[in-house]
């Protein structure tokens, strides 16, 4: 199935809807060969519920998104990936992507944001603020190698998740008796509702350091321990310690 180019340039588009190109509804798995500008002014992209596909950032046009900021994907049922990862394209690999915003709302079937852990693949340093509400079958956020380089991130709100348990996946080859470091320097706002069934941020010894954060909303995460003394040892892996946070 071939791509089918809108009649309205994408080149000079910052802003682009699905229902406002209807061509792209068409668009499954195929790879079709784009100039390397098709998309190089865009910086806005939205997909709605006339999306049909399971994977809605396909491996072979990330390339050519790696000037968007805001990335809104909402009530698309089929969506079972956000971002195919796929170590095979050349063209995507050590790309550094400018996304700064990405919205997930009301994906029931979505299983992951991103497939694969891309260190080494594609990096999204500049993301500042990931809103995720009503993804029911979603699991883990982040892979942990993605998780390690997000050093803008200012805002992290996850609201209705009912199957979330860990917001950073843990890394396979990381052997146990090992300490993560997860230090967020611009985070100021963590926001965490209705998460039943989350139990840690990351399900492994790890420090997580939030120096600036201004406002925390936990309500409705009864399996999440927040806070935990350094001298107090547990099988759960709580997201702060006390000590850390009470420091001068």
């Amino acid at each position: 199935m071939r791509f089918l180019a809108s009649k309205v340039s994408f080149e000079y588009s910052k802003h682009m809807k699905l229902e406002d190109y209807p061509e792209m509804k068409e668009v499954r798995y195929d790879k079709p060969v784009f100039p390397d500008n098709f998309f190089g002014r865009l910086k806005k992209l939205e997909f709605d519920a006339a999306c049909k596909r399971e994977i809605v950032i396909p491996s072979h046009v990330l390339p050519y998104l790696k000037n968007l900021e805001e990335l809104n994907v909402e009530s698309c049922k089929p969506a079972r990936i956000i971002f195919d990862i796929d170590d095979s394209e050349t063209k995507t690999k050590g790309i550094v992507f400018g996304l700064k915003r990405l919205s997930l709302k009301g994906l029931s079937n979505m299983k992951c944001v991103w497939n694969k852990n891309p260190r080494g693949i594609v990096n999204f340093p500049n993301l500042e603020e990931v809103f995720v509400d009503d993804c029911g079958t979603l699991v883990t956020l982040f892979p942990s190698t993605l998780a390690t380089n997000l050093g803008k991130l200012k805002t992290l709100t996850i609201h209705k998740c009912c199957k979330l348990v860990e917001i950073v996946e843990k890394k396979e080859e990381k052997e146990d008796g090992t300490t993560e470091m997860f230090e967020f320097p611009c985070l100021s706002k963590l926001f965490l509702w209705n998460l039943p069934l989350l139990i840690c941020f990351y399900p492994g010894q790890h420090h997580l350091k939030c120096p600036i954060l201004e406002s925390l909303h936990v309500a409705y995460c009864r399996k999440l321990k927040l806070f935990t003394s350094e001298f107090h040892h547990s099988l759960q892996h709580p997201m702060f310690s006390i000590e850390e946070v009470t420091k001068d």
